[in-house]
Parts: C-alpha cells; sequence; structure tokens
C-alpha cells in the first residue's frame, strides 16, 4: 500500500525539478535523467564505476584541495563513458533500425565508435558503419571492425559531410557521438552516480570533446541540487570542462555564442577532437558549465604519468580533468571537495609506453 504515496512524492519532485529548468531551452530535464539512468542501470553492458577516493596527494595535485575523488570510468567494459550514453540512444532506436532493415552510421575518433559497434553490431547484429578520421589510432579501427562494423578513414574535415552523404544517398540512420539528447541523458547516469557517492562535492571536473559528457554529467549535478530530499538539494556545486589547447572548439564556440569548427586539430587527445562543437552541447555547457578550460599535451602527459603511479591506465583525452587540477587550471579550489571524472582508459601498450616511459 505504501508503493503509490512513494511514486506520487517521486513523481511530484521530478515535476519540481522540471518547472524549475523549463526555461533552458533544449536541455535535458530531471524526468529525462532519470528515464535514462532507469535504462543504463538494467543494462548488463554498462557498470556503475567505483570512486577512488582520496586521491590528490598520491596524485601530486595542490594541497590546497581539501579532497580530490577519481570517478573511474576507464573501467567500463568498453573502457570508457560513452556505453552510458549508447546505452540509452538504443533504447530510443526507430524501428527499422532496431529490426535490422536500416543501416546506421556514426563518426567517431575511437571511443564512442568502439561503443556503438559492441552494442550495435556485437550484442544486437545490427548493420553499422563508423566514419573515422585518417588519424585515428589503428589499434581503435581493427577493434571496432573486429566487433562487425564498417570503418572508413577519411580526412578530418570531410567527417560531417561522409556521413550526410550517407544519410541522404544511402538513407542510413544517423546516431550523433555528442549531440543528442538521449546519449547527454545517458551520460547523466555518471553525474547522478557522483552526488550519491560523494554528496560533499563541491566541484566536478570533465575532458570536453563534443560536450556530451560534459553536458550529461553537469545537467545531472546542477539539476540534482534543486531536488528537495537528496542530500545534494541547495548546494552549490561547479563544474568545469577541459580542452586540449590543440582543439579548443568549446571553448571557442563560448566565446562565439555558437558551435566552433576545428578541422586542423593538432592533440595526443583524439577523443576530444572531433571537428565541431555540438549545438545541443553548447547550449548544456551555457546553461550548467561555469567555464571550460584547456590543458597542453605535455599536460596530459604528466596526467597520465601520475594516474599510472596510482594503478590507472588511461588515455589522453581520459586524464584531461586530472591535467587541469595538476596543472592548477580549476579556480576556486581551495578547500573544497573535487571530483574529476577520469573517462577513457583505452590506450595501446605501444603508446601508453610511449606516454608513460
Amino acid at each position: 500500500m505504501a508503493a503509490a504515496p512513494l511514486q506520487k512524492r517521486q513523481s511530484s519532485i521530478e515535476a519540481a525539478a522540471d518547472l524549475a529548468l523549463r526555461k533552458h531551452g533544449r536541455c535535458v530535464t530531471w524526468t529525462d535523467i532519470q528515464a535514462a539512468r532507469r535504462v543504463v542501470r538494467s543494462d548488463a553492458n554498462v557498470f556503475r564505476t567505483p570512486l577512488l577516493a582520496d586521491a590528490g596527494r598520491r596524485l601530486g595535485v595542490s594541497t590546497s584541495i581539501d579532497r580530490l575523488d577519481l570517478k573511474l570510468e576507464n573501467t567500463q567494459y568498453t573502457g570508457s563513458f560513452k556505453i552510458r550514453g549508447l546505452a540509452n540512444q538504443m533504447q530510443n532506436l526507430p524501428k527499422d533500425v532496431r529490426d535490422g532493415s536500416r543501416r546506421v552510421v556514426t563518426m567517431s575518433g575511437g571511443n564512442y565508435g568502439r561503443s556503438f559497434a559492441f552494442l550495435l553490431c556485437k550484442q544486437n547484429k545490427l548493420k553499422a558503419t563508423v566514419v573515422m578520421p585518417e588519424f585515428a589510432p589503428l589499434d581503435r579501427v581493427q577493434l571496432i571492425e573486429s566487433y562487425g562494423a564498417t570503418v572508413e578513414r577519411v580526412p578530418n574535415s570531410e567527417i560531417q559531410k561522409t556521413v550526410e552523404r550517407h544519410v541522404s544517398e544511402d538513407n542510413m540512420f544517423f546516431l550523433h557521438p555528442y549531440d543528442d539528447n538521449n546519449l547527454i541523458a545517458g551520460h547523466g547516469s555518471c553525474g547522478l552516480e557522483i552526488v550519491d557517492a560523494c554528496p560533499d562535492v563541491d566541484v566536478v571536473v570533465v575532458c570536453c570533446g563534443g560536450g556530451g559528457i560534459l553536458s550529461g554529467v553537469a545537467a545531472a549535478v546542477k539539476q540534482a541540487t534543486l531536488v528537495p530530499g537528496l542530500p545534494v538539494f541547495g548546494r552549490d556545486i561547479h563544474v568545469y570542462g577541459v580542452e586540449p589547447e590543440g582543439a579548443p572548439k568549446m571553448h571557442q564556440s563560448l566565446q562565439d555564442g555558437r558551435p566552433a569548427t576545428c578541422f586542423n586539430a593538432k592533440s595526443i587527445a583524439t577523443g576530444l577532437s572531433p571537428p565541431i562543437a555540438g549545438d545541443l552541447t553548447l547550449e548544456h555547457v551555457q546553461t550548467f558549465v561555469e567555464d571550460v578550460v584547456l590543458v597542453t599535451d605535455d599536460e596530459l602527459v604528466m596526467a597520465m604519468k601520475a594516474l599510472y603511479t596510482c594503478g590507472q591506465v588511461v588515455e589522453p583525452s581520459g586524464a584531461a580533468a586530472v591535467a587541469a587540477l595538476l596543472a592548477n587550471k580549476i579556480p576556486d579550489v581551495e578547500g573544497k571537495t573535487v571530483v574529476a571524472v577520469v573517462t577513457g582508459g583505452n590506450v595501446s601498450p605501444a603508446d601508453l609506453a610511449k606516454f608513460v616511459g
């Protein structure tokens, strides 16, 4: 008999949060994020990743930070956070894709393509094509192909055109790797896990490529502070994004007020180097994120080495949040509890040896 009143209270809380955020246009709502969390929780391919507590001293970050915890998305089965958003995208595929009569296409520098091929091709036997930049690591290309997807490697400036051609001429269904609200809501599950595990969090730091994971985590964390009854209700949690200096799309987009392009990206963080920032993700970042800071490749390598000393194998893109903290580029962290999201660990042994030594 108690289930109905509880369900009613939960619905009232979700409605209150949505009402508070209705002014934010196309951004995902609290209800969207909660629904996506249920999907993610029910998917056996997605893990609730651990929070490595009080890692700051071992990493060598500023002692002014009271506590630094690491959200280890590099421990996901497919090696990165991407599986979260994809699980929710899969739940919302059109019928002609789900029954296998229509091919799916996406674009990816590696991690999204890996999770995409794993879920669609290997797990669900769907037909799919991944358009990748020429500079994508060969080991990632081979892994994606081993799952059953077709890979096309093209110049960075031709990626979007190639996808659009497949959609218009070949009737493929485009599944966007970052600028999609189903995906953003799925990534929001990571933010909810952060506030569940660390309700005293003050600052969250997340990498940014196209902006999907940053948008989802920021939307979830900020909206959770509006929900009465949650431990973070009323807290002033700040969220920062981190991009490589050689691919500063979202940083530039915030300055320009529109999605910026970066066809000549130059960074070891290939996963953070898509040719254009997202339109939806820019709106989320403008709404929920304090700022996007930039890190150098040398700072990314330093972070990879520091994480390795803590037993974490992390790719350059996955180390971006820690890199920003090691380089003292995140403001207002003195005396604060900080969570950095370690987003991926898909690095080949050869590259790991090259970067870490």
